[in-house]
C-alpha cells in the first residue's frame, strides 16, 4: 500500500547559530528531520519547500494555495519579537492574516513554532510581548488542559519539549483556545477553533545537545545570566524520561491531515 504524501512550505524566520549549523544544519534541515521522525510512525511521505521570509521575503503564491500544493504552512521560530513592526514581520503578518481568510482557510493548514506561534496569533487579533516572568529555557514541562487532552486524544497530563523564550502571547485572539500552559506561559500551545492553526511556544525541533549549546553561547554573548543558565544546562543533563518532541510532531500530522 502506497503511503500518502504531504506537501509543506516551511516559512524560515532566522538562521540558527553557526556552532548548531554545524553539527545539525540551518531551519531547512531541522524542521524536516523532526517531521520525518513522526512522519515514519504516522505512515506518510513529506515533501518541503522552503521560504525564506526575512531577507528575500519569498511565500507560497496564493494560486499554489488556492490549487492545495500545500498541505501546510510551518513557521519557524526566530530570535525576532513577534511584536516588532520591522517590513519583514509586516509582511508576514499581512500574508497570515490573507491566509487565514476564506477562501483558503479550508485549503492549508498553519503550524507555528516559538516565534511562528507567536505571529500566527498576533496576525489573527492577539497580543504578544515581554514576559514579565522572563526567559523560560531548556527541558520544560507544559501542563496540558481537557482541550488539550481530548485534542490529541490522550490522557497525558504534561509534555516535556524545550524552550528557548521571553515573549509569550499575553492575549490570545478571538476564535483561539488554549491547549497547554506552563508555570512561565499561560498561552503555550493553542488551536484555532475553525481548524486551521495549530501552535507551540516550545521547540520540538531542538535536541538536547542543540538547546546545550544555544545556552552556552547566548551565555557566552550576555543575552543569558550565567547562574540561570547553570541551572537550566543542569535540568538538561539531569532530567528525564525524553522529551515528547516526536510525538507532539506527530499530533501536528494528525492534524494537519484530519
Amino acid at each position: 500500500m502506497t503511503k500518502p504524501t504531504l506537501h509543506f512550505a516551511l516559512l524560515v524566520c532566522d538562521t540558527p547559530l553557526p556552532e548548531v549549523i554545524e553539527k545539525y544544519g540551518d531551519y531547512t534541515k531541522q524542521y524536516p528531520a523532526i517531521f520525518e521522525k513522526a512522519s515514519a510512525n504516522a505512515n506518510v511521505n513529506l515533501v518541503w519547500d522552503f521560504f525564506d521570509v526575512v531577507d528575500a521575503q519569498v511565500y507560497p503564491s496564493l494560486q499554489d494555495i488556492s490549487d492545495k500544493k500545500y498541505d501546510a504552512i510551518v513557521l519557524t521560530g526566530s530570535k525576532y519579537n513577534a511584536h516588532d513592526d520591522t517590513p519583514w514581520i509586516l509582511k508576514l503578518i499581512e500574508f497570515l492574516q490573507v491566509v487565514q481568510n476564506e477562501p483558503y482557510i479550508g485549503l492549508v493548514k498553519l503550524v507555528g513554532i516559538c516565534f511562528g506561534h507567536q505571529v500566527i496569533l498576533r496576525s489573527a487579533g492577539g497580543v504578544t510581548e515581554r514576559n514579565a516572568k522572563g526567559w523560560e529555557v531548556g527541558f520544560t514541562e507544559m501542563q496540558l488542559n481537557q482541550k488539550g487532552k481530548d485534542l490529541f486524544k490522550t490522557e497525558k497530563t504534561k509534555l516535556r519539549i524545550n524552550q528557548l523564550h521571553r515573549d509569550h502571547v499575553s492575549v490570545l485572539p478571538k476564535g483561539f483556545v488554549c491547549l497547554a500552559s506552563t508555570e512561565n506561559t499561560a498561552n503555550h500551545a493553542t488551536v484555532s477553533e475553525n481548524g486551521q492553526c495549530i501552535t507551540v511556544q516550545g521547540h520540538p525541533e531542538f535536541n538536547r545537545d542543540t538547546m546545550k549549546i544555544i545556552i552556552e553561547k547566548r551565555t557566552e554573548s550576555g543575552v543569558l545570566q550565567k547562574e540561570q543558565s547553570a541551572q537550566w544546562l543542569n535540568r538538561l543533563k539531569s532530567e528525564g524520561p525524553e522529551m515528547e518532541d516526536v510525538w507532539l510532531v506527530e499530533k501536528f500530522i494528525e492534524f494537519i491531515i484530519l
